[in-house]
């Protein structure tokens, strides 16, 4: 290409072709390569550019004709700014879709991941032209990468990412379904409804919050805003749904980033890897990535699951010849409140990324920006990242087509190759793959709320209008409620969790009142036998369990609620060593140290802050229901776990991913405007630099 574009001759008849075939690809890669481009040929592909709607990429105007000028003008955005602090340039698509919005038309979106949805997001709130704004996102880290990006818009916008905050006259709500169906209730009117990744309403996502989505999507829109959906890879929607909210469905492929993709054969006849080659697929992975680090190109390995991770990051390790190892503020950290034996030390000081959905957010974000700012050369990740936030990734390496046991899904496939590619960063992502990809098929996204099939979860039956329940399940809703008294129905509904768990539960508790009585706390915050019991209640009849896994997670969850993480840590590996030596299994020091870590950590993140205490509410609210002498109050408990300890006044830096470790250095603030205080008297408090360096971020 290089040689191609320094020639006139060979250059201006590249730009004829171009034109001819409308080769998108062919002109993204002579923008890669502008600096070679023959000078004289210059003006005709500036002029190709234009007529292509890549205005981002448009490098020397000086030689378009008017017509082209003023299309230029045309596209740039009155409210956003560029890098150089001009302003910002739409492409094509972006402004079409910016103009359907500002013509109040309601879309669903789907486009690549590289089309910039995003800029679309900002572009109506820097506008300042709504009340209230709603954002879903399906991840607390989408939420603080958002928030992150929209904080500039903060001197008109009150911005809420957590339910405690207060609601003021204008607001930007950027929160999960969970927390929009919690502070929904305090919200007058909704302008604009932005939902992200809203391919997750799905039931065949199989994701476990779809309910969640579903009613908060169902809820907000009975307050009738305008409307943007964002989701990539979707090839058709159903047709009730596009008539029942006006929408105009847009789907695009439409992207000013190139993709390339490779397969990895093995050396057998048939090109296959199965596990008598498994040897031979690691090595030509490490000698690939061996390759692009060599050419400075940061590289994302997707893999299966957490511990694969692991272990192909451990053995890669061992086939390095690391003449210098990295050092991060992070390390400090680590030492300090995990363990300095942790195994992520060691592929970060090799310059590998290991990144884990149960990590500590903060822990995510510091390897994302050691990864962006190329002190890290490889990650190797799970869906965790690829449906996360957004990576500055030349190369995506898939190395396994599955996600856990099942096999990825076209669908999944596409989302994963598409992280690879910048636009204005890596004109040219690269895929490596080494297994036969899904078969292409069409992507008819479900909405459950509109379909109402016989897969839809009562949860959300329960929470449709009457109007709104198709003919086919009137008589499933009748079943539901049959026997319920109202004012009961209404906490069910209120929950947001399975009618028939919560029905169980009530008649068992109705029937047991021995049973019911033991689960009015006489403290705040209960003993070990007093949650192991409660939390039985919910094991063995809300779950429909029969095991004494209640009693592991009660010791857990008043472990974590009374020691340090590292304390914690060091109990989990006592735990392990006892119970390892009882089954006669040989685990080394170091294996014991890591697995004791991932468990501890998987827990905190899954069970401690959310999943206990979702259940624990639900009890919580059948229990005061039936209690005619006694009140349950789980809150300070549930408040403990969900915040990791953490006084309330600056829980909400919990979600700003600053570390509980360093909020609970935070000692004797006021009661008013704590964060403003925290911010201005940063100094006083004996904080470590990286919890220093990451609150000051936050702030």
């Amino acid at each position: 290409m290089k040689e191609i574009l320094q020639d006139f001759d060979k250059s201006f008849n590249l730009a004829s072709k171009i034109s001819q075939n409308q080769d998108k690809e062919q002109l993204i890669s002579v923008i890669e390569n502008w600096e070679y481009v023959h000078e004289n040929v210059r003006p005709v592909f500036s002029d190709l550019i234009e007529s292509f709607g890549f205005y981002p990429y448009l490098k020397e105007k000086e030689s378009l004709g008017t017509a082209a000028l003023i299309r230029n003008e045309y596209h740039k955005s009155e409210y956003l700014k560029d890098d150089s602090n001009g302003n910002l340039t739409f492409h094509f698509e972006q402004k079409y879709l910016e103009e359907k919005i500002s013509n109040n038309q309601n879309l669903l979106v789907s486009a690549p991941t590289s089309f910039g949805k995003s800029l679309l997001i900002e572009e109506f709130v820097a506008r300042k032209a709504h009340n209230n704004i709603v954002i879903i996102q399906p991840t607390l880290a989408l939420i603080d990468e958002t928030r992150r990006k929209l904080k500039k818009y903060d001197d008109f916008y009150n911005i809420i990412v957590n339910t405690k905050q207060e609601v003021k006259e204008n607001n930007l709500f950027i929160l999960t379904s969970e927390r929009v169906l919690d502070i929904l209730p305090a919200i007058n009117t909704v302008d604009l409804f932005i939902v992200d990744e809203f391919y997750k309403i799905s039931n065949k996502k199989k994701d476990e919050r779809v309910s969640h989505l579903n009613i908060a999507f169902y809820k907000v829109m009975l307050k009738n805003p305008q409307l943007l959906l964002l989701t990539p890879n979707i090839d058709d929607i159903n047709q009730e749904f596009i008539e029942k909210y006006h929408l105009e469905f847009f789907k695009t492929d439409y992207s000013l980033v190139n993709q390339k993709s490779e397969k990895i054969d093995s050396s057998a006849k048939k090109g296959a890897w199965n596990k008598n080659n498994d040897q031979e697929k690691r090595q030509q992975l490490f000698e690939l990535l061996n390759e692009l680090t060599d050419k400075s190109e940061p590289t994302i390995v997707y893999v299966k699951s957490p511990p694969q991770a692991e272990e192909l990051a451990k053995e890669y390790i061992k086939s390095l010849d690391i003449i210098e190892e990295k050092k991060f503020p992070i390390f400090e950290w680590i030492d300090e409140n995990i363990s300095d034996q942790w195994q992520l030390k060691k592929y970060l000081r090799a310059g590998i990324g290991l990144h884990n959905g149960q990590y500590p957010r903060h822990i995510v974000n510091s390897q994302l920006e050691y990864f962006n700012n190329g002190n890290l050369n490889v990650i190797f990740a799970t869906t965790s990242l690829i449906e996360g936030v957004n990576t500055v990734a030349k190369n995506i390496v898939i190395y396994d087509m599955h996600k856990g046991n099942p096999k990825i899904t076209y669908f999944d496939f596409n989302n994963i190759k598409g992280r690879a590619g910048r636009m204005m960063k890596y004109y040219t992502g690269n895929i490596y793959y080494f297994d036969e990809p899904p078969k292409k098929i069409d992507e008819t996204l479900d909405i459950p709320i509109v379909e109402q099939d016989e897969e839809l979860q009562s949860e959300i039956l329960v929470n449709l209008e009457t109007k709104d329940i198709k003919e086919e399940r009137k008589s499933d809703y009748q079943k539901l409620i049959e026997n319920l008294p109202d004012d009961l129905l209404e906490i069910f509904k209120a929950n947001y969790f399975s009618v028939e768990k919560q029905t169980k539960l009530y008649l068992h508790l109705k029937d047991n009142p021995g049973v019911l009585n033991s689960l009015l706390w006489s403290t705040t915050t209960p003993t070990y036998e007093i949650l192991s019991n409660t939390l039985g209640v919910i094991n063995n009849i809300l779950d429909g369990n029969k095991s004494t896994y209640h009693k592991a997670l009660a010791y857990k969850c008043i472990s974590v609620s009374h020691n340090s993480l590292k304390e914690v840590i060091v109990k989990e590996i006592e735990s392990k060593k006892e119970f390892l030596a009882k089954k006669g299994k040989d685990k080394t020091e170091e294996e014991i140290i890591n697995l004791s870590i991932s468990d501890i950590l998987s827990f905190i993140k899954n069970k401690a802050k959310y999943e206990i205490p979702k259940k624990l509410s639900v009890l919580e609210s059948i229990v005061n229901y039936l209690s005619s002498g006694g009140k349950a109050d789980y809150s300070s408990f549930i408040a403990i776990l969900e915040n990791e300890g953490v006084d309330e006044k600056i829980s909400i830096l919990l979600d700003y991913g600053v570390p509980s470790s360093a909020l609970k250095k935070l000692k004797n603030l006021p009661n008013d405007n704590s964060l403003a205080y925290v911010k201005h008297n940063l100094q006083q408090f004996k904080l470590s630099e990286y919890e220093k360096t990451i609150l000051e971020k936050a702030l």
